[in-house]
């Protein structure tokens, strides 16, 4: 195989025209022609010809993937995947690394995304595919470079799961000590893997549920918050210096901070991987993405800024700010409003956002399966639940054995989640260099203000910001993150070099 669009190799036979295009680098067909591909002939690149695939606009009837999925539908599947309360779960960590000003750093965790999904945005158009950032890299930089994005991919994904059990588990321990933490977060991977394997559809059901549920909690603690703030003035207020304060500000310390609090944003990417079951592939997933980061900045700056006037020092967690946020919240309102969030955080992250991930991670797996640098057998499609049943399977028993990684070498949950963190942050920053190199100088995009900004400096700025941010994470993160690319690089050779397997990502 190829890596061009010439074929459609590696898809399975009743793939969809998007799966065929994410997969074998297959032109898409036009709106007019669905029968027609329309290609535009780009420099060498990797001594292979870079070509210009058109956006797959319908789905053939009996295709694998079915478009189900409608702005709104990624939206909140987006929305639960990212958490409204999620800031709740890592504030403590979050207000210790800024010198108690967590609002700053989720503002700047926004800005730096952001730019990210421009840059999304402008790739699904060209590559609508459940492959996201590794199929646009592969099409740009080459089958090696492509791989590792998918690699990265996989380190964020695959982590996420065993850390969203993790604080589920934490948030549950504060209120029943006497449950072991490790007990609990089987509890809620044995709830995840039986109701992820019902299917995408009934999941979406279970998490628009979810998703009022989380607002309401949200909503319960800014009232309380602010009536707590108005009645104490001795010792709550909504000074500025909440936000930002110059003589507590460091540097260092705020993109530490930075690094975990970005953990809240970087589920967006998971609605790249649900392209291929969109309505609109062209224009739905970017669409969602931008109301998603939008909404969820406004959400997760007003509960920290409100968290942070209700006890600016952060002497009620002093010790403890695993359980920050709901020591918080217990001084606002009182133990029930500490359960109540304590609770909602485990649901969420526990149950609703590990079966968003599931899903999201498996079509990943789908098609780098389809593509060969996974065992074939993941990419079996199941038609009854409508997602790749076997990648499901897998990604729940890799979940039970890094569970028990994690709480044996006692890595803490702030570490845990920048090592998620390493891997979204690496394919963010390929991300923004794909747009730059494909659009910029392949394409050669470059007339008018809008062209410059979306295809240069937006994605450059993204690049640079998402890099800072990388360099934050701290050792044990950086650490983790290397060694897996390194074996992500050997087991890339060991296919094409030794068992002499033929991939095709983009």
């Amino acid at each position: 195989m190829s890596n061009n669009a010439k074929t459609t190799a590696g898809a399975p036979p009743k793939a969809s025209a998007s799966v065929a295009a994410a997969v074998g680098g297959a032109a898409s067909v036009g709106a007019a022609d669905p029968g027609k591909a329309a290609r535009l002939s780009m420099p060498e690149n990797n001594g292979e010809k870079v070509t210009k695939p058109t956006v797959a606009t319908k789905q053939n009837a009996g295709d694998d993937f079915k478009a189900t999925l409608t702005v709104k539908d990624m939206v909140v599947w987006g929305l639960i995947t990212m958490v409204p309360i999620s800031p709740m779960a890592v504030y403590g960590g979050v207000f210790a690394d800024s010198g108690g000003m967590p609002t700053l750093a989720f503002l700047i965790g926004f800005v730096a995304v952001l730019f990210s999904v421009f840059s999304f945005g402008i790739m699904i158009q060209h590559f609508p595919s459940s492959g996201s950032i590794f199929t646009y890299v592969s099409h740009v930089f080459g089958k090696l470079p492509g791989f590792i994005a998918g690699w990265l991919m996989l380190l964020q994904y695959l982590v996420s799961p065993a850390m969203v059990y993790l604080i589920a588990a934490i948030a549950i321990h504060s209120m029943l000590p006497d449950v072991p933490i490790l007990a609990l977060c089987f509890g809620f991977l044995i709830i995840v893997a039986i109701v992820s394997l019902i299917g995408m559809k009934t999941a979406m059901v279970v998490n628009k549920v979810a998703l009022v549920a989380q607002l309401v909690i949200l909503a319960l603690f800014v009232v309380c918050g602010v009536m707590f703030v108005v009645q104490h003035p001795e010792s709550a207020n909504f000074s500025p210096t909440n936000l930002f304060n110059p003589a507590k500000f460091e540097f260092g310390g705020t993109m530490s901070a930075v690094s975990l609090a970005v953990m809240s944003y970087v589920g967006f990417g998971a609605i790249a991987t649900l392209t291929q079951e969109a309505k609109d592939p062209q224009h739905g997933p970017s669409r969602a993405m931008m109301v998603m980061a939008i909404v969820l900045c406004v959400l997760y700056a007003l509960q920290c800024f409100i968290a942070t006037c209700i006890d600016p020092s952060g002497a009620a967690f002093a010790g403890n700010t695993d359980n920050a946020f709901y020591l918080v919240a217990k001084m606002a309102a009182g133990p029930w409003l500490m359960v109540v969030c304590a609770v909602g955080v485990a649901l969420a992250q526990g149950v609703f956002t590990a079966i968003a991930q599931q899903n999201s991670i498996a079509f990943v797996m789908f098609t780098m399966a389809n593509g060969g640098c996974l065992p074939k057998f993941m990419a079996k499609m199941d038609k009854r639940t409508n997602s790749p049943l076997n990648a499901v399977v897998f990604i729940i028993v890799l979940s039970v054995v890094l569970t028990l990684v994690f709480h044996f070498s006692n890595i803490d949950m702030n570490t845990v989640v920048k090592i998620s963190n390493f891997g979204a942050l690496s394919t963010y920053v390929m991300l923004n260099m794909s747009v730059i190199v494909f659009c910029w100088f392949q394409l050669k995009e470059r007339t008018g203000a809008k062209a410059v900004a979306m295809h240069l400096v937006f994605p450059v700025l993204g690049a640079l910001v998402c890099f800072g941010i990388l360099m934050s994470v701290g050792a044990v993160a950086l650490v983790v993150g290397v060694v897996f690319i390194l074996i992500g690089i050997v087991y890339y050779l060991v296919l094409t070099k030794v068992l002499h397997r033929q991939i095709n990502l983009g």
